[in-house]
């Protein structure tokens, strides 16, 4: 049973209970890694005698998510609304301002479904393509399609 909203004295109740590796794998919404540096990052102590985890009673990040001290990129956090005014005073000259991208037009990029392919190519041709990718400050793989995809719509033609 993960726990999206375990805190971090939930973490030290069950580990007086159990030890900590169970704790992770049963409760913590993070794996041990992430679990114990979210415990160090919100101020929590570990004994290595007894094996447990501790800290101060009233500590500010006692009553605290786990998730709160979580660093990943796969744990999503709600974006941010927009400005829903789009006429705004310059505090400076008091004068009204109109948002510039309030009437932009959002366009969503296309997105390109993938399929892995492999292939072998000449040694010095792969290095030749590696270094117009690091030029063009592109990746290879964004190179090469470029190519076939010019050369596919010349052969239409």
């Amino acid at each position: 049973m993960k726990n999206m909203d375990l805190r971090i004295l939930d973490v030290i109740e069950f580990n007086k209970q159990m030890k900590f590796l169970d704790v992770a794998k049963t409760y913590a919404p993070v794996g041990r890694e992430k679990l114990r540096e979210a415990m160090k990052l919100a101020g929590a102590t570990f004994d290595q005698q007894t094996k447990r985890w501790h800290i101060q009673e009233g500590h500010p990040n006692e009553k605290k998510r786990v998730l709160d001290f979580v660093q990943s990129s796969r744990i999503t956090k709600p974006k941010q609304e927009k400005a829903q005014e789009p006429l705004r005073v310059d505090p400076v000259t008091g004068q009204s301002q109109l948002d510039d991208g309030y009437f932009e037009i959002e366009t969503k990029q296309e997105k390109i479904i993938r399929k892995k392919v492999s292939f072998d190519l000449d040694i010095s041709l792969h290095k030749h393509l590696k270094r117009i990718a690091l030029e063009n400050d592109v990746k290879l793989y964004e190179l090469v399609e470029g190519v076939l995809k010019e050369y596919v719509r010349k052969q239409k033609h």
